[in-house]
Order: structure tokens, then C-alpha cells, then sequence
């Protein structure tokens, strides 16, 4: 199971598990992970564990998550990602991922794939419109 290895600005250190599906963060009560710092939001940032790899998205914070000392929006993880919310800083710990460090790199920074098809549409001007209805009018 991954786990977060938490550092405090004191240099506490603890492990964290994460739990599957979504793990909240924030300084507020309710979260599954409550950082008590002042920079972080109430709720910071979700951390996702799917079977194949974890996630990590900013809920619109407003001093942002960090992922390897980059601003993030979402991000995939891997093992020994660094994690920075408010004045704390996590450390990855991928227990069973299966994605690797260079394919999460390749995943979050490639475009995403679109099916581009081309229709061959006969210019015939003698053709007629197809005609058009609106809701409610025959």
C-alpha cells in the first residue's frame, strides 16, 4: 500500500498510509490527512490510489501543491516524489505503483491522444439543406 512519509518544519517525521480511492488534505478537521499548517487550505489537495498508480490534484488552493518543487494542478506519482503543502513536506512512498518514474513523466507532459478523422464531404451545391426543426415546432 503507498504511503507518505510526512516531515513537519520541526522535522518530525511519521508514515502515513494512504487508503485506496481518494485521501484529502488540508488543515481542516474533516480531512483524511490534516496538515496543520497556515498556508495550507482547509481542503488542500486529494491524493487518488488506483490499482495501477496515484494521483495527486490541487482542489484550487490558494498557495498550490508542489510535486518535485513544481506548482502542480495534477500530478502522477512516484516513488520518492516530493510533496510540499503549506509549510509541510511529504515524500512518496510507492509500495506496489506499477508506474515507473519516466513513464509518469511521459504520461502528465504528453498532450492528450485525439482521434482525427477526416469526412470526404461532396461539395454538390445542387444538394439540399437537411432540414432543421426546433424543439416544439413540427
Amino acid at each position: 500500500m503507498p504511503q507518505l512519509m510526512l516531515t513537519t518544519v520541526s522535522g518530525e517525521s511519521m508514515p502515513i498510509t494512504l487508503k485506496p480511492d481518494e485521501n484529502t488534505l488540508g488543515r481542516g478537521p474533516k480531512n483524511d490527512i490534516v496538515i496543520d499548517s497556515p498556508q495550507a487550505s482547509r481542503v488542500h489537495a486529494v491524493i487518488t490510489v488506483e490499482p495501477a498508480f496515484v494521483t495527486i490534484r490541487d482542489l484550487g488552493s490558494r498557495n498550490g501543491t508542489f510535486v518535485n518543487d513544481h506548482r502542480i494542478e495534477s500530478q502522477l506519482l512516484v516513488h520518492d516524489d516530493s510533496i510540499k503543502l503549506g509549510s509541510y513536506e511529504m515524500r512518496f512512498v510507492s509500495g506496489d505503483q506499477e508506474f515507473s518514474h519516466v513513464e509518469a513523466e511521459r504520461v502528465s507532459t504528453e498532450p492528450r491522444l485525439l482521434l482525427h478523422v477526416d469526412l470526404e464531404l461532396e461539395d454538390d451545391p445542387t444538394s439540399p439543406e437537411p432540414p432543421t426543426t426546433r424543439p416544439g415546432k413540427p
